[in-house]
């Protein structure tokens, strides 16, 4: 017998090629109270998800047109996603898991099976999700927190930004989070590696082309800027774009009008336009690599993501987080980090930051047979970096330099949103979702005095 589920008639959106498999499970989900739509494509669904909102979505992972897969990658974990197929095997489900699905059934399932699954993930999907920002996103470090509050500020706006950071510092979570606190938030979030595709088809991968417009093109494909009409674009390592593309695109982001290759219909796309490089694109355009009038049409707000090692107070926290996730990923039992492990984490360099911290995670978990992670899960270059840390490297594992950070941290934050409110203590309170006293008693302990300006 089914639990009941708190919401109400929360719609669930079913996409499988197969209709007899559709229709089977509308059928069913629709006797448990549940708001039931069903598209036969992974593109049909895609824009079932421009038309409505939806709490959790079933999907196929092999379609004719575009696999589950290509469709999970599209959504960017906007909506929690469980796949469904009948072809498993150990690398697609790991894949599955990494895209960021929810969970995974094998068909032939059972029916109760399946009920337990949706309601796990329909009660916890959003929670899960914001989780995921939560940890990945709030810091410790004062610098990082602005280009949070920066980002919350900004996104709901259509402005364009750029952000910059060195590789694997979370430029393209950042960019989710974004587009998840925007008004665009349920029409599609499109990401294009700038570095990924040769020169040749990138002009076509943004712009599409018509039927015959060169040797090879048999039909019709719509561009990126056309799918992301009404939703963002983002445009990864940007840095890495020839001029001559560079020119074009700067055309369309002049009044987002385009022609698709060998078309002669105008298009109009709706796109909010983010953009993300690695490196410094003043100094490129000093180099003659960038057009500085793309730059000022790009630069309109930017946010510089720090690297991990100077979010050194955050490592602990988000090594947790990946400790979680993968155990409950590879269905370990993996309660913590021993104090020699976490050392040799809070003392390395990280040059390929949070991406490597992750990777580093992962592989501790694969091969930990333990309840804990010991020294011996991490690589060697993780232990031999570490023990050359320099002298000067703040150890954030002793108790009073992190109550130092923590007190510091802590009055600039109650500062600064004093200063935002004018001095308006209940404004304060509420920004920072504390009660009125606790704040009061906050600014006591830290000798907070701030007078209305």
């Amino acid at each position: 017998m089914r639990a009941k589920i708190s919401y109400d008639m929360p719609h669930i959106l079913i996409i499988d090629d197969e209709k007899a498999m559709c229709l089977s499970l509308k059928k069913l989900l629709q006797k448990h109270n549940f708001k039931i739509s069903t598209a036969n494509s992974a593109k049909e669904g895609l824009n079932f998800l421009q038309q409505s909102n939806f709490d959790l979505i079933l999907c196929d992972i092999v379609m004719p047109d575009m696999s589950g897969l290509v469709f999970l990658s599209k959504i960017a974990g906007r909506i929690p996603v469980i796949m469904m197929t009948a072809y498993a095997s150990i690398e697609t489900t790991r894949k599955a898991f990494k895209i960021g699905a929810r969970d995974y059934l094998i068909k032939p399932f059972n029916f109760e099976e399946l009920l337990v699954v949706i309601e796990q993930n329909i009660q916890t999907g959003y929670r899960d999700y914001n989780h995921l920002y939560d940890s990945f996103l709030q810091s410790n470090n004062l610098n990082f927190q602005k280009i949070i509050y920066q980002a919350e500020k900004f996104a709901p706006t259509d402005v364009s930004i750029l952000i910059l950071g060195e590789s694997g510092t979370g430029k393209e979570v950042l960019t989710d989070y974004i587009h998840l606190k925007s008004k665009r938030k349920h029409l599609p979030l499109i990401k294009i590696n700038c570095a990924a595709i040769p020169e040749s088809l990138l002009e076509s991968e943004l712009f599409g082309y018509e039927k015959g417009a060169f040797t090879g093109a048999y039909s019709q494909k719509i561009g990126k800027f056309e799918e992301a009409d009404g939703g963002t674009i983002f445009f990864d390592e940007i840095c890495d774009m020839s001029l001559n593309l560079q020119a074009k695109l700067l055309r369309v982001l002049q009044d987002f009008k385009f022609y698709r290759l060998g078309g002669h219909e105008e298009i109009i796309s709706n796109a909010r336009i983010i953009t993300a490089s690695n490196k410094d694109l003043e100094t490129l355009i000093q180099k003659g690599k960038f057009r500085v009038d793309l730059f000022h049409r790009l630069n309109v707000i930017t946010l510089k993501v720090p690297p991990l090692r100077e979010r050194t107070q955050d490592i602990e926290d988000l090594s947790l987080f990946f400790l979680k996730n993968f155990t409950r990923t590879y269905n370990k039992k993996i309660e913590r980090f021993e104090t020699d492990t976490m050392d040799y984490l809070l003392n390395y360099n990280w040059p390929g930051n949070i991406r490597e911290l992750k990777n580093c995670i992962e592989r501790a978990v694969v091969i930990c047979e333990e309840s804990s992670i010991y020294p011996e899960h991490l690589p060697d270059s993780i232990k031999s970096s570490s023990n050359k840390t320099s002298k000067n490297t703040p150890l954030y594992t002793l108790p009073e330099q992190i109550e130092f950070y923590r007190t510091n941290y802590m009055r600039e934050l109650i500062l600064s949103t004093l200063k935002k409110t004018d001095g308006n203590r209940t404004k304060t309170a509420q920004l920072l979702k504390i009660s009125r006293k606790t704040l009061y008693n906050r600014m006591k302990e830290l000798n907070i005095k701030y007078e209305f300006s």
